[in-house]
């Protein structure tokens, strides 16, 4: 059976629906999505078809103005899956990502996902950030007061970056996450990342940051949506307060759901919170990287 590899077109979205139907519980994003591939410019979505069965399926968003490019919703059919077809799809993501003239080629993960991380290392990417990760459901847990004391600054992304500047033990990574997203720690990469979030900064009586968090908006089905947090910190005691304010404010606003992307130190400190469920102890969130300059 050979398989054919094409550009795909709005006509395959019954197909495309049909691949997706047995992905988290018919809840995958990828059929809602996938008219806007097809009608952005910067993405590429491709699939795999055996017989006129569409049975892999990626796709390639260039990030606008730049030479970064993603690799987005790679998903292989039930029933096609361990046969090479996610490292022959990732593969003609990266052929097309060099005839782009993309330099830098990301693909993010979960930990969890065995078969998607090989999928990325077959073909050539390595681990450039590792983030901590866990979801709280309404309704919210009990969880401490924030402090009365404790004033965190609403900055923009600019004043971020200089505050990763003069704070080099906060943020240690080049890349920085934010909803299942990542981008470099640069102005430019914050400003992209950040652009429709608020940033808050806790400092204290010496100018040093203690922590740092950000909230995204993210819609879901229906007239649901995620609050998606970052969250940084050096100071413990600040890095439960910062969680304590951004579950009052997540349950305020009406999320159905808190999702958290945590640094280091606040990975490990989740723990202790005594409320992060069993199946997020030892949860990542990875970030693969291929630079395709050199290749």
């Amino acid at each position: 059976m050979s398989d054919i590899l094409r550009n795909l077109v709005i006509e395959d979205h019954d197909q495309v629906k049909t691949l997706c139907e047995s992905i988290w519980d018919g809840n995958d994003y990828v059929p809602e999505i996938f008219p806007t591939w097809i009608s952005d410019s910067l993405s590429t979505p491709l699939g795999i078809f055996q017989d006129n069965e569409l049975v892999a399926l990626a796709n390639l968003e260039k990030v606008e103005g730049t030479t970064i490019g993603w690799v987005e919703g790679l998903r292989v059919k039930e029933g096609h899956r361990q046969s090479g077809l996610g490292s022959k799809t990732n593969e003609a993501v990266v052929k097309a990502a060099k005839e782009q003239g993309i330099t830098t080629l990301w693909y993010a993960t979960s930990s969890r996902n065995e078969a998607s991380q090989l999928v990325a290392e077959n073909s050539g990417f390595i681990k450039a950030n590792t983030t901590g990760y866990f979801r709280l459901y309404r309704p919210y847990p009990a969880h401490s007061r924030p402090s009365p004391s404790i004033a965190p600054l609403k900055i923009d992304a600019m004043r971020l970056h200089e505050l990763l500047i003069s704070n080099p033990d906060l943020v240690e990574s080049t890349t920085f996450p934010l909803a299942w997203q990542f981008d470099f720690t640069s102005i430019e990469g914050l400003s992209r990342l950040l652009k429709n979030s608020t940033i808050k900064v806790v400092i204290n009586e010496s100018g040093h940051v203690d922590g740092l968090y950000c909230m995204s908006k993210r819609d879901r089905k229906g007239d649901t949506w995620t609050a998606a947090y970052t969250v940084f910190a050096t100071n413990r005691s600040i890095f439960v307060d910062i969680i304590s304010r951004t579950i009052d404010e997540a349950d305020t606003l009406g999320a159905e759901r808190a999702v958290y992307f945590l640094g280091p130190r606040a990975t490990e400190w989740a723990l202790t919170l005594g409320y992060v469920e069993e199946e997020f102890i030892g949860r990542r969130f990875l970030l693969y990287e291929l630079n395709l300059s050199v290749m």
